[in-house]
């Protein structure tokens, strides 16, 4: 690595460490609720990294009204005339997946992996499945005891930031460019940006440090929907329901038998897209399925948009007793298609990973980031890697040396000599 980082390695990961105990899950149902952020808990955490960074030095720390946290590093370079000042911002979200408890999180370092199975209480991380666990072996991975998540995603990203910052204020020689903070609440549950603070971005070139598997550079993601079906039927006894009743329940679980059984997420890799039954409920009288359909290109998500819509017209047709209700809504778009506008994030970002002394892979996102939606507001936000694989699950896992690349690449791309 370009930079000497190495004494920041018990700090990042004692900081690791403590931010993982916090419960930080957001609430889907608070959050569709209008509540904002959808847990305290977060609030909680929120303040709490907030007073970390005052303690660093830095001065300019908020947290607003919403939740969100900001806060700014100036630049410490007398630059000349001809030379380029830039501010570098990076993002990171507080909350969990609440898919998996966050609750009583008890964290596990495994120094020295040996490269076979790691065994925990409820279930076991096997490199044969995993296979990037083994170019650990000998180095230190931090997984949970196996009855909750680890938390890496995203409190691997805060750790990362927050050691960067602790580097930079602690070599005042080193001469940077601007360093701006967010932290976000409800990413989890497709909020993160819904109220992010727009206007007090500084910013050349934001980053969001929510990715995963060492090296990553992640720029490009699905296209997001979601589908709300409501089915009304007609309730009526069934012994004498022949040519009266009709059964909301019956035609939701037709509706989700006539989606193609190849284009699930269980069936699905790469550049695939898929349809994702989210949660089916109701009776004879009403049915309601919740559903997300995703595409890398807008022509898929036109297609998949208009099967949703031709299974919901023959269904129709089928029962036309039933009523059949679709409401769409947009998640996020593929950053990509914002980001290719102007890739000098992307430049920059390759030279920082370079820097440290891998060469930058590019990924897919299948899935979304807060960088997503910012991307599309108008602010590209290409992903960095946090060093961490398996998010949402117990078999959730970081590993130490990849978190330390990831300090160093935020450090590269702050400092003033890239």
């Amino acid at each position: 690595m370009k930079n000497d980082i190495s004494g920041y390695q018990k700090e990042l990961l004692d900081r690791f460490l403590r931010y993982v105990k916090f419960e930080t899950t957001s609430d889907e149902s608070e959050g569709d609720k209008g509540k904002f952020p959808s847990t305290d808990s977060q609030v909680a955490f929120i303040k709490e990294l907030a007073a970390e960074l005052k303690r660093m030095g830095i001065l300019d720390v908020t947290v607003d009204r919403k939740g969100y946290l900001r806060a700014y590093l100036p630049s410490n370079a007398a630059y000349a005339d001809d030379q380029e000042k830039r501010i570098f911002g990076f993002i990171s979200h507080a909350d969990t997946s609440p898919e998996v408890s966050a609750r009583n999180v008890r964290p596990i370092v495994h120094d020295s992996y040996d490269g076979e199975k790691i065994q925990l209480s409820e279930t076991e991380i096997d490199p044969a499945e995993y296979p990037d666990l083994l170019r650990y072996r000998g180095q230190t991975v931090v997984t949970s005891d196996g009855t909750t998540l680890l938390g890496a995603d995203d409190k691997a990203g805060i750790a990362e930031i927050f050691t960067a910052v602790s580097w930079l204020t602690g070599h005042p020689e080193v001469c940077r460019h601007g360093m701006e903070i967010f932290i976000t609440p409800d990413e989890e549950i497709g909020h993160g940006t819904d109220n992010f603070p727009l206007k007090r971005i500084k910013s050349d070139c934001l980053y969001t440090v929510d990715g995963d598997i060492e090296g990553c550079i992640e720029a490009e993601c699905f296209n997001a929907y979601s589908v709300k079906i409501t089915i009304t039927g007609v309730s009526i006894h069934p012994g004498s329901g022949k040519g009266k009743l009709v059964n909301a329940g019956l035609i939701g679980a037709r509706f989700l038998s006539m989606l193609p059984a190849n284009e699930t997420p269980e069936a699905t890799e790469g550049r695939e897209g898929f349809f994702c039954p989210v949660s089916i409920s109701g009776g004879i009288e009403k049915c309601e399925i919740s559903m997300i359909i995703r595409d890398f290109e807008t022509a898929g998500m036109e297609r998949r948009i208009k099967l949703v819509e031709q299974i919901a017209e023959t269904l129709k047709n089928i029962y036309p007793g039933a009523g059949l209700d679709l409401e769409f809504s947009c998640s996020y778009l593929n950053m990509r298609d914002f980001i290719s506008q102007d890739r000098k994030c992307l430049e920059y970002l390759e030279k920082a990973v370079s820097a440290s002394g891998i060469e930058p892979v590019y990924k897919l996102i299948r899935g979304g980031t807060d960088g997503s939606r910012l991307s599309e507001m108008g602010f590209p936000c290409p992903n960095i890697f946090t060093g961490g694989s398996n998010f949402h699950s117990r078999k959730e896992w970081v590993a130490l040396p990849a978190m330390m690349r990831t300090v160093d690449v935020i450090i590269n791309l702050v400092i003033y000599d890239m």
